[in-house]
């Protein structure tokens, strides 16, 4: 599996994990590995996954901080959250992934998952870490 397919799974993982808080990091690989129909994650997907899980907090909070004032990370769509929430614990946190990729990934990501409309959205949001 190329990083973009362990992103692409990372991502949907962490859309099911912000659907059900309270599962686990475990519970969630365990079940993207099922809906999906993989023989298992990659370890860059598993990575991925935990990592964002474990700062989930973090990395919401710093996404509010950019929003426009009177919105709330609640009105935006759950994919596009996803989305930016992989893209910026990539941002943060590889030593290997240049910023701009990780950007440039979301954008991907957005074109397959997301309305395109989000796209700038997206774009706006994820320029703020870079």
């Amino acid at each position: 599996m190329n990083q973009h397919e362990s992103r692409k799974v990372a991502m949907q993982a962490v859309y099911l994990a912000n659907q059900e808080p309270d599962l686990s990091a475990e519970d969630v690989e365990a079940k993207v590995v099922a809906t999906l129909n993989l023989k298992q994650l990659s370890a860059y997907s598993k990575k991925l996954i935990e990592g964002v899980l474990e700062n989930r907090e973090d990395l919401q909070s710093e996404l509010t901080n950019h929003l426009k004032k009177s919105w709330r990370l609640e009105r935006v769509s759950q994919i596009v959250v996803a989305i930016m929430e992989v893209a910026l614990f990539e941002i943060k946190n590889s030593d290997k992934i240049d910023p701009k990729a990780a950007v440039n990934e979301a954008l991907n990501l957005c074109d397959e998952f997301a309305e395109p409309k989000e796209k700038p959205f997206i774009n706006g949001m994820l320029a703020n870490f870079v």
